[in-house]
């Protein structure tokens, strides 16, 4: 209720009889005093809405100053970093900014120091990185080519092993042929001496693998007089009924026999592993650690010319 219609409904409790005059008063006074606290709480509250409107104005004003310093700041140093000096001929700035400047050149310069301490420790961290990769790749190569080589003397060792072992069955063969004929004498010596013939030229070569074409076609011109000896002595055999009937001598034959199908394997073997050398030594980057430190290639075993005879006309039509 507004203040003129509670007075009005006063007076005309009191017209009524209602209300006596003291009555009366006093209640005019409760009203008054309610009044008087109502107006007084309204003041409050809009004096608190007006402090909370104050406090947020001033927050985002602080908050927007910060933000304008902190910008300020951070353009002062990116200018100090690409901008020139500053001429004496410009107006001089206030004792603040020439602290300010101060600060910002010590900085500057600290700055520098540091990059210049780092640039060579990052320099020398980068050189070894790369010298240690560069390092590993070496050793990588290296021992492939290692591991490549020693497969090829394996392989030839093996062709040693099946030539040793045929070598070694001839003189048990000569003397069970001698057992049963003695007109052969010739075709015996020829034998032995083609057995000598390899034994010395293995022995000439040594241990490892031939390191040329020409120890190459020795080891199997030596060897081919050999398998010819044997050609020829078996054909003769023919005509020794009892020889062919021997056990031992039958024995001896399939042992060599076996030999020589081992001989062609292991000649196969070699040629592959040194394939695989060869290629290496010629393959990027190993090409390059092979020829700084010396790795030669191997050669190979070749068919000899009379296994390509039969392939010259192989289905013997001829010319007419």
């Amino acid at each position: 209720m507004t203040e003129a219609t509670e007075d009005t409904r006063i007076n005309r409790l009191l017209a009524e009889g209602k209300l006596t005059n003291e009555e009366a008063q006093r209640l005019r006074a409760s009203l008054d005093s309610q009044r008087e606290h109502e107006a007084i709480f309204r003041k409050v509250a809009v004096s608190g809405r007006e402090r909370r409107r104050v406090w947020l104005l001033l927050g985002l004003f602080v908050g927007f100053f910060l933000l304008g310093a902190g910008t300020h700041w951070l353009l002062i140093g990116s200018f100090e970093d690409v901008a020139p000096p500053v001429s004496t001929t410009e107006t001089q700035p206030s004792v603040e900014s020439e602290k300010r400047l101060i600060n910002l050149s010590d900085l500057s310069e600290e700055r520098s120091i540091t990059m210049k301490r780092s640039l060579p420790i990052s320099i020398g961290v980068i050189t070894i990185c790369v010298i240690a990769l560069l390092g590993a790749l070496l050793v990588i190569l290296y021992n492939g080519l290692i591991s490549s080589r020693e497969q090829v003397n394996a392989g030839w060792a093996q062709v040693e092993n099946v030539y040793q072992r045929r070598l070694d069955l001839v003189p048990l063969l000569i003397d069970a042929v001698q057992t049963y004929t003695d007109h052969e004498r010739e075709t015996l010596a020829e034998l032995t001496e083609a057995r000598t013939r390899a034994l010395d030229v293995g022995g000439a070569i040594g241990t490892g693998a031939p390191e040329t074409i020409e120890q190459i076609k020795a080891i199997e011109a030596s060897q081919g007089a050999v398998e010819s000896a044997l050609a020829r002595l078996f054909a003769v055999v023919e005509n020794y009924p009892d020889l062919k009937a021997s056990r031992n001598f039958l024995a001896l034959q399939d042992q060599i026999e076996g030999t020589e199908n081992r001989v062609a394997m292991e000649r196969r073997n070699y040629n592959e592993f040194s394939r695989r050398y060869n290629t290496r030594l010629q393959t990027f980057p190993s090409n390059i650690v092979a020829e700084t430190i010396g790795f030669e290639p191997k050669p190979y075993f070749k068919a000899e010319d009379k296994a390509l005879k039969g392939l010259e006309d192989p289905f013997g039509t001829g010319n007419n």
